[in-house]
């Protein structure tokens, strides 16, 4: 027998989350702009914006964010009603001039990422961990929020 799906129509926050997705995909591919040398003249710094992945179980949300070149110190996570946001900078190289480079496609600025949790969360057991390029944060489901199996008992 197949397993249950949960239907979840779009809300407000999933079609404000498909919408900022789009204008990302969209406007915030980095445009570097040459000098006739071949030099750069300017990017669009700022326009970065790291993908996430947000995976669910029974007992927790995890979410992996790709932040290469960003230390953790670079790094805020917030967890407001339900709304997770990950947010810092990725500063250009600080050992180099611009003027070296012949072509820039990296972003690098501010960024800032929310993500709407569907279900209560414990805030107080929020973890993150920054490794190798991705921060993990592992977001526990209160406990109200999980699923119980309710016996049922013969009369």
């Amino acid at each position: 027998m197949a397993g249950i799906t949960r239907f979840e129509p779009f809300t407000a926050a999933s079609i404000h989350d498909e919408f900022d997705r789009m204008l990302r995909e969209t406007f915030g591919r980095p445009r570097t702009l040459l000098r006739g040398d071949g030099a750069p003249m300017a990017t669009n710094a700022g326009a970065f914006g790291p993908a996430l992945d947000v995976e669910e179980d029974a007992d927790a949300f995890t979410l992996h964010v790709e932040l290469p070149g960003v230390s953790a110190e670079d790094v805020e996570v917030s967890l407001e009603e339900n709304v997770l946001t990950v947010s810092g900078e990725r500063s250009f190289y600080a050992d180099r001039e611009a003027d070296g480079f012949r072509r820039i496609e990296r972003s690098f600025g501010r960024f800032h990422r929310a993500v709407r949790l569907p279900d209560r969360v414990d805030a107080g057991r929020v973890h993150a961990v920054h490794r190798d390029g991705v921060l993990t944060i592992t977001v526990p489901k209160a406990e109200e929020a999980k699923p119980r199996r309710i016996a049922v008992s013969a009369a």
